[in-house]
């Protein structure tokens, strides 16, 4: 059947960016295609990090589209959505994660609206985003709820939705879950040859990775480690680009007397880079303090690493306590000490990837792919 995408990708960085590149490519499998993708998405002096431009050179995840317009230019948003109407498309599907693209989205559904096109489906990252707000909160449940029908990774973002959605029907929202991203995993380098590359010398190696921002609890990670008896020598990578004030985290492991058991790598990581940073690695950590979703915990499962989570939002749903990784309270450091103890002490590595492998299979692209295929087949 025929579908629209409007949505970023290559060459923007960031999770929603491979996100929505892979999905296209996994719908193109078995439908036709309409991809609408941006020229500019912000303006430079909002953009929190270094740009939004992606310094990948592999670009596993890249899929053309079939066009790119400005989405600063409210104009540009009425073409696309008349070219969407006139065409033959069954369902129009558009990314949400975050405030910033509401007015936007407004112009475009109104637009579709009036044209008399396809109906309309959001799919999700955070029903409510990171640092939310009351305001950000009307703004974002005025825009949602324009749309048709929804897809969200959890059933707790459902729930988030619902109460939005107030009286509406509640089979307007499709729980599937989050896919694996296992496109980075091929050719990985050994532990050793990424130990290597990585300067680093120790067996027992943790890795937080991704945008640092204060809801991801690194803070608490860092505070951590002191907890951990210095005989199993443990060796935490941090890498990824510090969207808060880098000093907060600079300064804290030199006040723990962290700086010979952690190497911070400040900056975005490429495509091509980024298995060296899961191969060296046993656990990966990701303690948030709030969270809908994590495409960092998929990351990890794509590479078949065990991860220490906090207990928030979603990720309840996505990980098995014990199975294929532990849940920790929030702002808990001692709870991630004794996490990373019991992981090494009882050498639940080999175990942990064995679970991680089959829930792999339960949690397909190719599922995903059908929830949205069976969401247009109603429309």
């Amino acid at each position: 059947m025929k579908l629209a995408v409007v949505g970023p990708t290559y060459p923007f960085r960031g999770g929603i960016s491979h996100y929505t590149s892979l999905l296209v490519h996994h719908l193109r499998v078995r439908n036709s295609i309409d991809f609408f993708s941006f020229s500019r998405q912000y303006p430079q002096w909002l953009y929190p990090g270094n740009g939004d431009r992606d310094p990948s050179i592999s670009l596993q995840t890249h899929e053309m589209p079939s066009e790119v317009f400005d989405a600063l230019n409210p104009i540009s948003w009425r073409r696309v959505a008349s070219k969407i109407a006139n065409s033959d498309a069954r369902l129009a599907i558009l990314p949400w994660s975050t405030v910033y693209w509401a007015p936007f989205y407004r112009v475009f559904l109104a637009s579709l609206k009036h044209s008399n096109g396809p109906r309309t489906l959001f799919i999700c990252h955070n029903v409510v985003e990171h640092e939310s707000s009351t305001l950000k909160n009307f703004i974002s449940k005025r825009t949602l709820t324009r749309a048709d029908s929804f897809i969200v990774h959890s059933h707790w973002d459902k729930a988030n939705l619902l109460r939005w959605l107030e009286s509406s029907a509640p089979d307007r929202i499709h729980v599937s879950a989050h896919p694996v991203y296992t496109h980075l995993s091929e050719n990985s380098p050994t532990k050793k040859e990424a130990c290597n590359l990585l300067g680093i010398d120790a067996s027992h190696v943790l890795l937080f990775f991704g945008f640092v921002r204060e809801y991801k609890g690194l803070s608490y990670l860092l505070q951590s480690l002191p907890l951990i008896p210095r005989e199993l020598g443990i060796h935490l990578v941090i890498a990824g680009e510090v969207w808060d004030n880098p000093n907060t985290y600079t300064n804290l492991i030199a006040k723990l007397g962290l700086s010979s058991s952690v190497t911070f790598i400040q900056g975005y990581v490429p495509n091509e880079q980024v298995s060296r940073y899961f191969a060296a690695c046993d656990l990966v950590v990701a303690p948030y303090v709030s969270a809908t979703q994590s495409g960092i915990v998929q990351l990890a499962f794509g590479f078949q690493k065990p991860v220490i989570v906090g207990r928030v939002g979603g990720l309840t749903e996505v990980v098995e306590e014990g199975k294929t990784g532990y849940l920790v309270p929030p702002r808990d450091s001692r709870s991630i000490a004794e996490a990373v103890v019991d992981f090494y002490t009882k050498q639940r590595g080999p175990a942990m990837r064995e679970a991680i492998v089959r829930r792999n299979s339960e949690n397909s692209w190719d599922l995903l792919c059908q929830t949205i295929e069976g969401v247009a087949r109603l429309n």
